[in-house]
């Protein structure tokens, strides 16, 4: 427990050896945690380092009440539950759509009105895209069209991971607002 103390100061004060030593001493046994919950190895390495480089950008801020292997694990246990939930909602989405599949494979006589739905969704999601401030579009295009991760994104533009998820919630809000009318008229086409 003295020791845990310690690396936890080491790490408040911006010691890069005290994440490592922690990063060494838990890694392998958080993924495997991770994996006992999330089913998928490479998940649950993502959803680990992501815990990894939150720590090491909050450090400062970091309160540990319990003991640090508490902590970790606990944070593993819910940033694994977020996952599924994330996961299970997109998920259910694309069932959706995917259940209606056929009935966007049309031939040119019930196509026409169908592809002009599609268009203009296109084009005010372009719009969308064009209007949102430039950091925020700069972040959404390397998570959507880069696939770029959290993380990875926050440390190849050097800014908070804390920074990355605000600037998304924000594009995807107006990305809600703004394709609201369409997704409902896609809806309708849908269930007709």
């Amino acid at each position: 427990m003295e020791k845990e103390q310690e690396l936890i100061h080491l790490l408040k004060t911006g010691r890069e050896d005290a994440i490592k030593q922690i990063f060494d001493r838990y890694y392998v046994d958080l993924c495997l945690y991770a994996d006992s919950i999330l089913k998928d190895r490479y998940a649950s390495e993502e959803v680990v380092e992501e815990l990894f480089i939150t720590i090491w950008l909050k450090a400062k801020d970091l309160t540990i009440i319990t003991s640090l292997k508490n902590y970790l694990y606990r944070s593993v246990h819910n940033n694994s539950i977020k996952y599924l939930k994330k996961k299970y909602t997109e998920g259910k989405n694309i069932e959706k759509f995917m259940i209606h599949e056929n009935e966007f494979n049309c031939d040119a006589s019930n196509c026409q009105f169908e592809n002009l739905i599609t268009k203009e969704i296109e084009d005010k999601a372009n719009a969308i895209l064009s209007d949102l401030p430039d950091r925020c579009r700069e972040i959404y295009i390397l998570n959507r069209y880069e696939n770029l991760s959290y993380p990875e994104i926050a440390k190849k533009l050097n800014i908070d991971l804390s920074t990355v998820k605000t600037q998304m919630s924000r594009a995807f809000e107006k990305f809600r607002t703004g394709l609201k009318d369409f997704l409902t008229v896609l809806v309708m086409l849908l269930i007709s």
